[in-house]
């Protein structure tokens, strides 16, 4: 089911029952403002949701089933740079708080907050009905500017059965407010100052929802981001850069789910940091649980991998027959079902197993553990270190092994030569060499940037050098693997009756593909043995 997706920016004021929405002729600031409207009233009613343990709240996440009004549906609140982002969905038929799966919430809407919910089970947090009365401030083009709403509010704490009672103003900026953070404060701004003279006065929560739990917020996630303290021990600054990778592994989990644009690509990488970040610094941390913890990610990565591989291969398929079309005018029909279509399907159904292990619990205790070692900073004796020494002393060692396993150009031609034992053993060299590169790539890259970021440019320029070897490797590796399936699939469009020319033409560029990488790579071994 499609969501809908938007920025909400506004601000929030208590008001007494008497008083009256003021005027808003004359408001300049960035709005432009000719026309004020009234709407008829409107009664909404919401239902929050949240784990037990408020794992929502926790991370400022509102999950709400509202009726009534324009948008009713499953709205999400989340964080933002500026205000909340907001996820809608409609309603459906049948679709009744309470009824169904996890409290009655869709299963694409939780999906979009499963990695904080994990396999606690939700249920209803407050009542929230709103009698609601809006203002709109409209431009030239009657396109609103700033809407206000003026809410008579009867809200229940759904697990303590409070009831609670206020009114409030809210002042939320619409679709034609400033373009610029500084216009749209100034716009604010502008309305605060009449609300405040109208008797108004900032209201001390930042929600509804927080007011009808009785709090001013709905809590503070913890802030995996931020850098440890001047004077850290080497753990504790190498505990804060893990974090800032869970943390991102958390943010990736929906869009994986959803499977937008590069994000299975994006959250195996980080989970391959993870796993660099846990050994480069292995001795700083209980080494039992640093190797539990490298093992269920690798397990994860697995999966990961399986709908990244067809992923890559289907992309590659699709460019390498985008270019023998353009080069020499060739379509061919049945190439592009075999290599691209059908790569597809099975990509979609590697994704759909992802999916599966997203929400199972395996995958929600790995979350948990990754979460209880950044939370307990867990260091062993020797966690007293130097930050800046235990840096240089994890990139020396991933730099000697990039060194070890770098293949030289002499040795790495046997990978093509007619001997299958050879060939076979000089592709485990190339691969291994290629893994060492990408752990000094992340070593470096951990040692240099957020929160573990201790060291200097001399480390970046050494990162910058392993990338270039590790992406070299890459490229050979992608190329042969796509020329062993063209390969493949070439015999079967033979027993089919099908041509074979398309295929030929492709293996053999991809041949010379993994040749012209081999080169480079020899360029960038040399390259790093200089930088170190």
């Amino acid at each position: 089911m499609a969501h809908a997706e938007q920025i909400e920016i506004e601000r929030k004021y208590s008001v007494g029952d008497s008083a009256s929405l003021p005027g808003f002729e004359g408001l300049e600031p960035g709005g432009g403002i000719t026309a004020v409207v009234g709407l008829a009233p409107v009664e909404l009613e919401a239902v929050y949701f949240d784990t037990a343990g408020g794992a929502l709240a926790a991370n400022r996440i509102a999950l709400r089933r509202r009726a009534g009004g324009h948008d009713e549906g499953w709205h999400i609140k989340l964080p933002a740079a500026e205000g909340r982002r907001e996820l809608q969905w409609p309603l459906q038929t049948g679709d009744e708080a309470g009824s169904g799966s996890e409290a009655g919430v869709p299963a694409d809407v939780l999906d979009a907050v499963r990695v904080y919910v994990r396999d606690r089970p939700l249920t209803p947090l407050a009542r929230i009905v709103t009698t609601r009365r809006v203002t709109e401030l409209r431009d030239a083009a009657a396109a609103v500017v700033v809407e206000i709403a003026d809410d008579l509010v009867r809200a229940t704490d759904a697990r303590e059965g409070t009831l609670r009672l206020w009114r409030e103003w809210e002042a939320e900026l619409g679709p034609a407010a400033p373009d610029t953070k500084k216009g749209r404060s100034a716009l604010l701004d502008a309305v605060e100052e009449r609300l405040l003279a109208a008797g108004a006065t900032l209201s001390p929560s930042v929600s509804k929802l927080a007011q009808a739990m009785g709090r001013t917020g709905l809590g503070h996630p913890p802030a995996p981001s931020a850098a440890a303290p001047a004077g850290s021990t080497a753990a504790a600054v190498v505990s804060a850069g893990i974090a800032e990778l869970v943390a991102e592994l958390i943010e990736l989990d929906p869009e994986v789910r959803r499977d937008a644009p590069d994000a299975v690509h994006r959250l195996r990488t980080v989970v391959r940091r993870l796993r660099g970040a846990l050994a480069s610094h292995r001795r700083l941390f209980e080494p039992a649980q640093v190797d539990e913890l490298r093992d269920e990610l690798s397990r994860f990565g697995v999966v990961l991998g399986e709908a990244r591989d067809l992923e890559v291969r289907a992309d590659w398929a699709a460019h390498a027959l985008d270019e023998l079309r353009a080069d020499r005018g060739v379509d061919d029909p049945d190439a592009r079902r075999r290599l691209v279509d059908d790569t597809r399907a099975e990509h979609d159904e590697a994704h759909a197993k992802l999916v599966a292990v997203l929400s199972q619990a395996p995958y929600f205790r790995l979350l948990d553990a990754l979460e209880e070692f950044v939370a307990q900073q867990t260091a062993s004796s020797a966690s007293a270190g130097k930050p800046r020494a235990e840096a240089r002393s994890a990139v020396k060692r991933a730099g000697r092994r990039a060194v070890t396993r770098a293949v030289k150009a002499h040795e790495a031609e046997r990978v093509f030569g007619p001997d299958a034992v050879a060939a076979a053993t000089t592709a485990g060299e190339l691969h291994a060499s290629r893994k060492a590169a990408r752990r000094l790539r992340y070593a470096a890259e951990f040692s240099t940037a957020g929160a573990a970021g201790v060291l200097g440019e001399s480390t970046e320029r050494l990162g910058d050098v392993a990338e270039e070897l590790q992406d070299a490797l890459g490229w050979h590796r992608d190329a042969s693997l796509f020329a062993e399936f063209v390969l493949l699939t070439s015999r079967r469009a033979e027993a089919a009756g099908e041509g074979s020319f398309t295929y030929g033409v492709l293996y053999q560029r991809s041949l010379d593909q993994a040749r012209r990488a081999l080169a480079l790579a020899d360029d960038a071994r040399r390259d790093l043995r200089r930088a170190l």
